[in-house]
């Protein structure tokens, strides 16, 4: 693999922790950068991804109501 972060991309796809996988080089960088702990990390990486779902949940949830457009 050309990036180490490659592997935890994957590790992260396994796990469905898809919008996660896709964020993982960003929040490695703000990681690094502001020198966070191994809870704050994992802190930020459950909190994107939980933060993603529902957001993805709610977009579902809109779309089947139907509500007419304004």
């Amino acid at each position: 693999m050309s990036q180490p972060y490659e592997a935890l991309q994957d590790k992260c796809r396994t796990l469905r922790l898809a919008e996660t996988a896709k964020e993982l080089p960003n929040l490695l960088r703000e990681a690094e950068a502001k020198g966070w702990t191994y809870h704050e990390f994992i802190h930020e990486i459950l909190s994107y991804e939980l933060g993603c779902r529902e957001r993805k949940n709610s977009e579902k949830l809109m779309k089947w109501a139907e509500f007419p457009d304004v």
